[in-house]
C-alpha cells in the first residue's frame, strides 16, 4: 500500500464500484486474500541467505561471476557466439523451462495464431536437428549411425511439411517408449540450403530420406503417420518385420558430398 500503511487483508479497497467495474484488473477481497496466501507459500519456499561477509570469499564468488558472465565483450572476440543476440550470452544461461502461451483477448482481432507458443530450453532432448550446409559433412560422415534426414519447404505444401515434422517426433517418442535408442534425425531447410538440397536431389516436398552406413536406404515422399514412420524405422534399424506399405528397391545410394557455391 502506497505511503508506507499496512493494508489489513479485511479492509475494503477504496474506490467506487463503478470503478472497480471498469478495471478489468480489479480484484474482489477473495481473490485478494488467495493472491496474498500464494505469495506467502512462494515465499516460503525460499531459504534465507546469508551475505558473504568475508571479503576474500566475496572477491572470489565475483571474479568468478564475473568469468562466466562477462558484462563487457569486444564486438571482434572470437569466442563471441553466433546464437547471442548482440548480448554475448544467452538467456537460457539464467533461466530454465521457459515456456510462452498465446492467449486471446475479447478485443483482439489481429490474433492469427491457433496454436501454442512454447519455448523449451536445453534439458528437452529433441528429437530434430536443424543443420546447415555446413554442418553436412560432420554429422553425416564422422558418424555413420543411423539417421533420417527430413528436407522441408516452408512455402511448397507448407501444411504437409509441418505435419510430416510433427509425425516425425511422434515417431521418435514411440522408439524412446519401446526402450530402443532412435536414429538420429536431422532437419534440412530447403529454402536456404540450397546446395544440400541439390545434392540430395530432392524436388519434391517433403521428403523424408532414411539412411545408415553412409548409404541411402529409402526415400519417403508420402505424408505417413508417427505410427508408420516408427515401423519404417523399426523395419530398416532393428530387424523388424517389412510394413505392407514400404515399397523398397535393390538400388542403395552413396550419401552425397556437399561442395558449397552459393552464399550460405
Amino acid at each position: 500500500r502506497l505511503g508506507g500503511g499496512q493494508e489489513d487483508e479485511g479492509e475494503e479497497s477504496s474506490g467506487s464500484e463503478a470503478d472497480k467495474n471498469d478495471d478489468p484488473f480489479a480484484m474482489d477481497d477473495e481473490e485478494r486474500k488467495e493472491w496474498r496466501r500464494k505469495i506467502r507459500e512462494v515465499i516460503s519456499r525460499v531459504p534465507d541467505m546469508e551475505e558473504e561477509t568475508d571479503l576474500v570469499e566475496k572477491r572470489k564468488k565475483m571474479q568468478k561471476l564475473l568469468a562466466e558472465y562477462p558484462l563487457v565483450v569486444e564486438e571482434d572476440d572470437p569466442d563471441w557466439p553466433e546464437d547471442a543476440d548482440g548480448w554475448g550470452f544467452n538467456l537460457n544461461q539464467f533461466f530454465n523451462k521457459i515456456s510462452i502461451k498465446n492467449v486471446k483477448k475479447d478485443d483482439d482481432d489481429n490474433y492469427d495464431s491457433e496454436n501454442e507458443i512454447v519455448w523449451q530450453d536445453d534439458d528437452y532432448i529433441r528429437p530434430i536437428k536443424d543443420i546447415t550446409t555446413a554442418e553436412w559433412e560432420e554429422t553425416v560422415f564422422k558418424d555413420i549411425s543411423p539417421l533420417v534426414v527430413l528436407v522441408h519447404n516452408r512455402y511448397k505444401r507448407p501444411k504437409e511439411n509441418e505435419r510430416i515434422r510433427e509425425e516425425l517426433e511422434k515417431a521418435v517418442q514411440i522408439i524412446w517408449n519401446c526402450r530402443l535408442p532412435s536414429p538420429r534425425c536431422i532437419a534440412v531447410d530447403a529454402v536456404v540450403e540450397l546446395d544440400l538440397v541439390c545434392a540430395l536431389r530432392v524436388s519434391i516436398f517433403p521428403e523424408l530420406i532414411f539412411t545408415n552406413a553412409g548409404k541411402i536406404l529409402y526415400r519417403e515422399k508420402a505424408i505417413r503417420t508417427a505410427d508408420e514412420l516408427s515401423k519404417i524405422m523399426a523395419f530398416f534399424y532393428f530387424g523388424a518385420a517389412k510394413p505392407s506399405y514400404l515399397s523398397i528397391g535393390n538400388n542403395e545410394e552413396v550419401i552425397p558430398s556437399v561442395q558449397m557455391t552459393s552464399e550460405q
